[in-house]
């Protein structure tokens, strides 16, 4: 029997772009903006909440330990959110404060991630008494319906991730797609048996020039990273992480906080030993590392090619370790990798060259499959966040973290591989700007008020190709807007009169 379920907002996905996307709205005092009347919701097909597959990377984040602090403090005091003081006594904490300016290992960040995300729903839990994250649940098809409404299809996943006989719909009058992207692994060829049983004759091609084909390099050169749990750790979430509802570390009310059990040992490596020219990295577009600053580039850098905080390639650039190996090459001091623009001629390599987001079956009011527009193998959106379609962007869907790509970052180049699945932090705040405001003054118009403008027209139809559509959606924004600032004016002057 089918159990229907209704939520404001429904996040699919629980990596770390959900994570990032709460944490900003606790951030900037909306999340209890948003956790009114239906409130939101989360499902994820698997375990944890925040990590997503990050824990499971034997390989460096592009992004420097401090950047992921951020999400501990307030944007503008700069003081440490309340909720966050207890991991301040994490190992995991520590290993990245540690790290400083320096790229964290991808295991790292998802395990401090989930932390994160284990805090934020216990304090939901606390404001609201409501358990928002729904775990090994995964969203297989999204149906648009003629009252404005989406209704998602699940399944749930038992624990081996076998499919139960038991599925559930949601309604939902808007949804965030956070549902990442699958790439080859970097680390497919890293097992506990070691490199060299795992192949026998190693790999000597890479295809690609971004971030995951020289951390493909970077692995096979120097063997993989990764951050393993200890007893401190264990301790910890013994200690502070019991579900308060069940009583159990085990359960995933809140995230699971079982500490991963990883097969990779470093001992276990043999690594492959390159010569000279060995190991090939065959590009179609030359590689371009990432400056903070373009006066301080080895080489003189257009101002036509930075931004205007002077960054250049500030999406699409090397960063991290790869970064450190390119630059290596080009100064000689790494001569086992060697750069060509000729194709593989080998039937030995690794694809790191593309990624695909994971795709959710979209179908209108009359059954008929939605065509998305794709840039990459990622979703297109428009510049208010939201998905693009054949027929035009698709109202309350949107979409938020790696799965997706803006026209900006298609106009830059951003084809080539600018994240890690992992979290974008300076530029995706304006991305978020979008989101946030969209779906705000859209509660407004569908809670705090009558029918408008926008409220009519969305009864035309689930696309806004239409310039005019445009203009009625500001006008119900301005008029929404000013009706909560007479509402507060009121309130206001009824106070001060008593």
């Amino acid at each position: 029997m089918e159990i229907e379920e209704k939520y404001n907002l429904l996040i699919i996905g629980g990596g770390p772009a959900s994570v990032k996307f709460l944490y900003n709205l606790f951030r900037t005092s909306r999340l209890p903006e948003y956790m009114n009347g239906l409130g939101i919701g989360i499902v994820e097909k698997g375990k944890c909440f925040g990590s997503g597959n990050l824990e499971n990377k034997m390989n460096y984040t592009t992004y420097p330990a401090t950047e992921l602090l951020k999400l501990m403090y307030f944007n503008q005091t700069n003081q440490m959110i309340s909720i966050c003081k207890d991991l301040t006594d994490t190992q995991a904490y520590k290993t990245l404060v540690q790290y400083g300016e320096k790229c964290p290992p991808k295991s790292l960040a998802g395990f401090f991630l989930r932390l994160l995300g284990n805090a934020l729903l216990k304090h939901i839990y606390t404001l609201k008494k409501l358990r928002i994250f729904h775990s090994q649940r995964e969203a297989i098809a999204i149906r648009l319906l003629a009252d404005g409404w989406f209704q998602i299809r699940t399944q749930s996943l038992s624990a081996d991730t076998q499919i139960k006989d038991k599925y559930r719909t949601i309604k939902a009058r808007h949804v965030l797609l956070c549902t990442g992207r699958e790439q080859t692994p970097a680390d497919i060829f890293c097992q506990e048996q070691g490199l060299i049983e795992t192949l026998k004759q190693y790999p000597k091609h890479i295809v690609g020039s971004g971030q995951k084909a020289f951390q493909c390099a970077e692995l096979l050169l120097n063997g993989p990273v990764m951050y393993i749990n200890n007893e401190q750790i264990n301790a910890y979430t013994q200690k502070i992480y019991t579900c308060p509802l069940c009583k159990s570390l085990k359960c995933s009310c809140f995230g699971s906080l079982i500490p991963q059990k990883y097969i990779w040992h470093h001992t276990d490596v043999a690594l492959p030993e390159y010569k000279k020219g060995e190991l090939t990295i065959h590009f179609s577009k030359p590689p371009r590392p990432y400056f903070s600053n373009h006066q301080n580039d080895y080489i003189t850098i257009p101002q036509s090619q930075t931004n205007k905080k002077g960054e250049a390639n500030y999406l699409t650039g090397l960063r991290g370790k790869s970064k450190l190996l390119f630059l290596k090459m080009l100064a000689t001091q790494e001569t086992r990798v060697q750069l060509t623009q000729d194709d593989p001629n080998s039937n030995q390599f690794i694809e790191g060259k593309e990624c695909k987001c994971n795709h959710i079956e979209i179908k209108d009011t009359d059954g008929n499959l939605v065509e998305i527009q794709y840039s990459f193998g990622l979703y297109q959106l428009d510049d208010r966040g939201r998905l693009k379609t054949q027929k035009g962007s698709l109202r309350n869907l949107f979409c938020y973290g790696s799965n997706c790509i803006t026209q900006e970052q298609l106009e830059r180049g951003c084809q080539d591989e600018y994240g890690d699945c992992s979290i974008d932090f300076d530029e995706y705040d304006m991305f978020f700007l979008n989101i946030r405001n969209e779906i705000f003054t859209q509660w407004f118009d569908n809670n705090e008020f009558p029918l408008t403008a926008q409220s009519q027209v969305s009864k035309r139809g689930d696309f806004d190709s239409d310039p005019s559509v445009h203009s009625e959606v500001v006008e119900t924004e301005t008029f929404a807007l000013n009706q909560l600032e007479q509402q507060f004016k009121q309130k206001k002057k009824k106070k001060q009169q008593k």
